[in-house]
């Protein structure tokens, strides 16, 4: 820890030491370069003094009335000078970066609905912001963005511990739903008890909430049939082609109820919202981009309209 607080501190003087030189140069003398830093004459000659020590060559011919650069000196200038104005210009960006959002914006979703409701969302944002370039990516699985390097990911439920600031960016109503070909053939469900006697489709740990619907119904029941999947996807098309009775969320159905798809079944039933959440890194708390997107997509990401139950 000493060492690393000694390095630092021979770091600042180094870049205090530059710092003078070149605002001696563009002076073209000792006391109006003081002046410019804040300094006595006696600080700025001897942090030049102390430059020209470490270099092993003069920087400056000097006497009484007259400044001029050595050749060496002249060198030093012009290479010490722009990387200064490439440090300033670098803090200048990254000032504007925390103020106004600019730079590349890369966002993850696992939304299987993000193709027809986040892209049109993005193209907006875009517009409004012309300086963000928008990159939004599907995934499977909800990313690890310190490891793939996005500044937002959107999914449904997150992650466990995963060290991410969550914001909760829209309603989600889980619900039971089936096809019209299902219910037709095996009849709608009335009652939570009439539930025992079909078949169901469980997506990873959904069997949770299938559990507690049999603890409503007062019985560990056995459906007829049980279709499991890890995949809300595949779930989602073996529920279209008549397979049985699914838990999903509304958005991830939302265009097949109103299309007629599927059908909510006992939407009486009281299931656990999984609401759409945004994760991000504390520090992007900080960043115009992140917080005007964060922002944006909270006040235009509105839940779907439920449809009306099986008849």
């Amino acid at each position: 820890m000493q060492r690393n607080a000694h390095s630092f501190l021979r770091m600042a003087d180094r870049y205090a030491e530059i710092l003078s030189f070149v605002k001696i140069a563009e002076s073209g003398s000792l006391s109006e370069a003081a002046k410019r830093l804040d300094l006595s004459l006696a600080a700025t000659s001897r942090r030049l003094s102390q430059l020209e020590s470490r270099l092993g060559v003069m920087l400056v011919r000097r006497n009484s009335r007259h400044m001029t650069l050595t050749q060496e000196g002249q060198i030093f200038y012009e290479k010490a000078g722009q990387a200064l104005s490439d440090i300033d210009q670098a803090e200048n960006v990254v000032m504007r970066n925390a103020t106004e959002p600019v730079g590349a914006l890369r966002v993850v979703t696992t939304l299987h609905s993000g193709r027809s409701r986040l892209a049109p969302l993005f193209q907006h944002y875009a517009t409004l912001h012309p300086e963000v370039a928008v990159h939004l990516e599907a995934a499977g699985q909800a990313a690890n963005i310190v490891e793939t390097g996005h500044d937002i990911a959107i999914c449904f439920d997150p992650p466990p511990d995963s060290g991410l600031i969550m914001k909760r960016l829209a309603d989600n109503p889980r619900m039971l739903c089936a096809s019209p070909e299902y219910l037709s053939r095996r009849g709608v469900p009335r009652t939570i008890e009439d539930l025992a006697s079909h078949d169901r489709i469980v997506i990873g740990g959904g069997q949770d909430m299938w559990r507690a619907i049999d603890m409503d119904m007062g019985r560990d029941n056995r459906a007829s049939r049980v279709l499991s999947t890890n995949d809300g996807e595949m779930a989602r098309m073996w529920a279209l082609n008549g397979a049985g009775i699914v838990i999903k969320s509304l958005w991830a159905v939302s265009d097949d109820l109103e299309e007629g798809r599927l059908q909510t079944v006992l939407p009486a039933v009281a299931l656990p919202e999984s609401p759409i959440v945004a994760l991000y890194l504390p520090a992007q708390g900080d960043s115009a981009k992140v917080r005007s997107c964060l922002d944006f997509l909270a006040r235009h990401l509105k839940p779907a309209e439920a449809t009306p139950a099986a008849a």
